[in-house]
């Protein structure tokens, strides 16, 4: 009688690799591209991904392409605003939730290790508002500045100037005076911004979670996780409650998030197969077809996730030398309104839009890494030396690699 093989489980494969997931730097890179590409597709006036490459490649016209796009999942216009529709609905709307759901499981990861509030919070702070200043900063004063229809002066008094700069504290402002205005079909600067309140509302309700020690009792957390998907389930699938057109909502992107908390926690008891990765993307395609499925899905997307962050690709020397995909996320959407604006008769054209908008979004990416974005997460040796030491590990080129560890093991099964 043939007997199944026995498969490491997510915990062991962790283990296996220090605490560092091989695959997590080029999922990140590769979501942080694929959102770029789909972004392009939109400001370029297209109506889906798929339809703007079949356009480029075929030379079909807008109408031909446009057509045959929404059968394979181009965003149309329906009655309630913007709607995914069709055969590549499932990719449109997994990519940011793939980044919560990654997000949840790392971030996790970083909690048990800190076992304190206030480190774990210096962490997150360290990753994310540095670069994000500099970012808001540049597209305010800069982008701004030379895209702006209004005079410098009015521009610079506004209060939507300034309003903008809510931004790096995760009060949301999407557009700034007079910029993009007339030479785009969005007028929004940096339409990634949206998901800053909502990856904030997660740290904050993890902090909570370490304080109350919910976070650290596997069981107390998954019956309050259980409860939820319940309501959510029948709140979504009985009563209309985030019924996805074209985006989830940012409710959906906590709730992604926390799975990754739960796959965290039961990391010990999940087995890394890949016949079960393939039917979670299966049964995960089908049920993404439907707007009433959405809170069915998540576990086996999040499983699929972290399976992917978990298994060893070759490696490729760009991404040692750093993590650039924050600065992908962070830069692509306003790098490629600048490239329209600069070039309103590139507008229609996905390809040379979606080139030049990749080379400037890594140029900036590498450049916010190098000389930003290093330089403060050197300083996780005095938060979290075990933290460094993966940074360190995965980043040898950026960082030094004799950083001490200290504590136990990440992956010992949390109760």
């Amino acid at each position: 009688m043939l007997k199944w093989p026995k498969a490491k489980s997510f915990g062991q494969v962790l283990d296996d690799n220090k605490g560092a997931g091989p695959g997590f730097d080029l999922l990140r890179m590769g979501l942080a591209v694929a959102i770029l590409l789909s972004h392009a597709s939109g400001i370029t006036g297209n109506r889906g991904f798929l339809s703007s490459l079949l356009a480029n490649l075929f030379g079909l016209s807008p109408e031909v392409a446009g057509a045959i796009g929404a059968q394979a999942g181009g965003p149309l216009l329906g009655p309630e605003g913007p709607a995914v529709t069709g055969l590549a609905r499932p990719y449109t709307l997994s990519l940011v939730p793939m980044f919560f759901a990654l997000s949840g499981f790392l971030v996790t990861g970083s909690a048990f290790r800190t076992r304190s509030v206030p480190r774990f919070l210096g962490l997150r702070a360290l990753r994310i508002v540095p670069a994000l200043f500099v970012e808001v900063m540049l597209c305010a004063v800069v982008l701004g500045a030379i895209f702006t229809t209004l005079p410098l002066k009015e521009y610079f008094t506004s209060s939507g100037f300034w309003i903008y700069f809510g931004n790096i504290i995760g009060h949301v402002v999407l557009t700034l005076p007079g910029v993009f205005e007339t030479t785009s079909l969005s007028k929004n600067v940096n339409s990634n911004l949206w998901t800053l309140p909502y990856e904030f509302y997660c740290y904050v309700i993890i902090a909570i979670g370490m304080f109350a020690s919910v976070l650290y009792n596997r069981m107390l957390f998954t019956v309050l996780f259980a409860i939820a998907t319940v309501a959510l389930l029948i709140g979504n699938s009985f009563f209309g409650l985030h019924v996805v057109g074209g985006r989830l909502t940012g409710a959906t992107m906590v709730y992604y998030f926390f799975a990754g908390v739960f796959i965290f926690l039961w990391r010990e008891k999940i087995a890394y197969r890949w016949s079960y990765a393939i039917v979670a993307g299966v049964i995960c395609y089908v049920l993404m077809m439907s707007s009433r499925t959405v809170y069915l899905y998540p576990i086996l997307l999040t499983y699929l996730t972290v399976f992917i962050g978990l298994t060893s690709f070759p490696r490729i020397p760009y991404l040692n030398s750093g993590d650039y995909s924050y600065g992908v996320y962070l830069y692509g959407y306003p790098a490629t309104q600048a490239i329209i604006a600069a070039a309103p008769s590139l507008r229609h054209n996905l390809g040379a839009v979606a080139l030049l908008a990749l080379v400037m979004t890594i140029l900036f990416s590498v450049a916010s890494w190098h000389l930003i974005e290093k330089h403060f997460l050197k300083l996780k040796v005095y938060i979290a030396p075990r933290s460094a030491k993966i940074s360190a590990m995965l980043h040898p080129e950026s960082f030094k690699p004799d950083v001490p560890i200290e504590g136990q093991p990440i992956s010992k099964t949390a109760t």
